[in-house]
């Protein structure tokens, strides 16, 4: 059996699957300030009468690394960076404990500046003085050689071995020093409420008699050990959205080009799939303006959901971006689109007296009958969505396009149809239908499509190795291996080395593919005296199985 969780902004979605049938579901209120408790509910409202020992994976996709980032309620940050020669640190001053430190590895990794360890010693300790407890250490090409941001951490160990750390290698064997700095800042930043969510999850679990190894989705729509998403939480970003993708790719049959509709209580994730593989951001996602090296699903959001405040703005109706709580037909504090749905019959949650007092004052101010001002509403909401799908279009029509397995190369994306998922899915996909003129799906089990796709996601993981024979040696960042080679190691040898060893550290048997490989000569003189040889290696995202298809509504 696999147990899936998505803890969203409104709700927290459970889902039990044995095989490729469903056979418990869970939708509880989600409380942000107990997102652990949160999920060890749902997880008891999908066990009780159920032999724990059954279940073989537990999946989680949570909201924690995106809120605490979104929140901007950062704790003092330290940041260390050693940017060499060439680059004007103060583009990458995130935090105001910045500190740049002396020390340089160029491009092949070699050591060219020492570090100054008296100079480290003293700023450390002014770090500490003024509060600091994470630290994030990020060198320039320390993807092709860690060891000056391994001599850091281990002076900053051994004198404060309390402190968080973050390592810029650690995050991404790919290029580009900005990215890299700004992943560094942001795993900073999560690591240390990410750890004691994960210490609570586990005793949580524990005590429930769920011993299996537990899973977090990532942005890329794969999972990860729980475990090992401690290292690099930054990771767990986006998994929402993430999770939103696969639940739509478990439960849909695409063609052609497909725009995917997750709404939400509070936002509506909207994604897009080329013949059934969504799109893809392998350079890394944009995480509240900080361009990342986190490789993500194309995703973009908008705060308009079920439960948006809507009000009265230049008598006109505006809907979100605020949420003031649930919906008022839920005992909520104001007037929202799922008020609009329940007055017009179109959803029978709540109270309709509530929904209807709600929407009384908005239809006074509007002099329109309260039926019509429910319909303006959902309108509204309908063309506020519209109007994102048609800016998302226009933006990836201006720029090279990815999807998980390609580079697509000149393809004007105009959609075909379209997959609505989430709470109000049902009620509003016909005037959703309706508004973009697009033929829709409704995927049976839409509401829990989230928690769906969070249990049927894959292990995913990628990691780059950089060989420079020459120098005798090649390096795997994400997986901390160096080892040894000599001048004949070739491209080939490199390609196998390093899908064994990611092979060996995923532990599975999914397909590994090669997606970048280049090598080059070094030449000395007139001779050649090595290769550069740099491969990356992944394994893609996907689904372990999907559901049986009965129940599939297509219109």
């Amino acid at each position: 059996m696999k147990l899936g969780i998505d803890i969203g902004g409104t709700h927290t979605d459970g889902i039990l699957i044995d095989k490729q049938d469903i056979l418990k579901t869970s939708k509880i209120t989600t409380n942000h300030n107990n997102l652990t408790g949160t999920i060890l509910t749902s997880c008891q409202n999908l066990i009780a009468d159920i032999d724990s020992k059954r279940i073989d994976s537990i999946v989680l996709s949570t909201t924690l690394a995106t809120n605490l980032i979104s929140e901007e309620n950062y704790p003092k940050i330290g940041l260390i960076l050693i940017p060499g020669p060439g680059l004007n640190p103060t583009y990458y001053s995130y935090s105001p404990y910045t500190k740049i430190i002396s020390g340089s590895i160029d491009h092949r990794g070699r050591e060219v500046e020492k570090l100054n360890l008296q100079e480290i010693e003293t700023i450390v300790s002014e770090l500490i003085k003024e509060g600091v407890k994470q630290i994030g250490i990020c060198g320039k090409f320390s993807n092709r050689n860690p060891k000056q941001e391994l001599q850091v951490k281990d002076l900053i160990k051994e004198k404060y071995p309390q402190v968080e750390i973050s390592l810029g290698h650690r995050l991404s064997g790919s290029l580009n020093y900005s990215r890299r700095v700004a992943t560094t800042y942001l795993n900073s930043i999560i690591q240390g409420h990410y750890k004691e969510f994960v210490r609570e999850i586990k005793a949580g679990l524990d005590e429930l008699g769920l011993k299996e190894e537990i899973y977090i989705l990532k942005a890329d729509g794969g999972t990860m050990p729980l475990s090992e998403s401690t290292k690099v939480p930054i990771e767990s970003v986006n998994s929402g959205p993430a999770a939103s993708i696969m639940g739509i790719l478990s439960l849909s049959k695409l063609t052609g080009t497909t725009v995917g509709l997750d709404i939400g209580g509070t936002t509506t994730d909207i994604s897009i799939f080329i013949e059934g593989v969504p799109l893809f951001n392998p350079d890394g996602i944009e995480i509240n303006n900080y361009r990342t090296l986190i490789r993500g699903l194309f995703n973009q959001s908008i705060p308009c959901g079920g439960d948006s405040l809507v009000q009265i703005v230049d008598n006109d109706i505006k809907i979100g971006p605020v949420r003031k709580g649930p919906a008022a037909c839920l005992g909520g504090p104001a007037p929202t689109p799922t008020d609009a749905l329940v007055l017009l019959e179109l959803s029978e949650i709540g109270d309709k007296r509530l929904a209807k007092e709600s929407l009384e004052p908005l239809a006074q101010e509007l002099n329109l009958p309260l039926r019509e001002t429910a319909e303006l509403i959902l309108d509204r909401f309908c063309q506020k969505i519209n109007s994102k799908v048609e800016e998302i279009l226009k933006q990836l029509n201006s720029q090279p396009v990815y999807t998980i397995n390609e580079l697509l190369s000149s393809t004007q994306i105009e959609p075909d149809n379209l997959v609505i998922i989430g709470g109000p899915a049902e009620a509003l996909a016909e005037k959703l239908s309706s508004k973009l003129k697009l033929d829709y799906h409704l995927p049976k089990d839409s509401q829990v499509a989230n928690a769906i796709g969070a249990a049927l996601a894959q292990i995913t993981q990628k990691c780059t190795l950089y060989a420079d024979t020459s120098q005798g040696y090649y390096y795997i960042p994400e997986l901390e291996i160096r080892g040894k080679v000599d001048t004949n190691f070739s491209l080939d040898q490199a390609k196998e080395r390093v899908k064994g060893e990611l092979g060996k550290n995923a532990n599975t048997k999914v397909p590994i593919e090669i997606i970048n490989a280049q090598s080059f000569n070094l030449v000395r003189g007139f001779s050649t005296i090595g290769q550069v040889i740099e491969v990356t290696a992944q394994i893609k995202p996907g689904l372990k199985e999907r559901l049986n298809w009965e129940g599939f509504d297509e219109n």
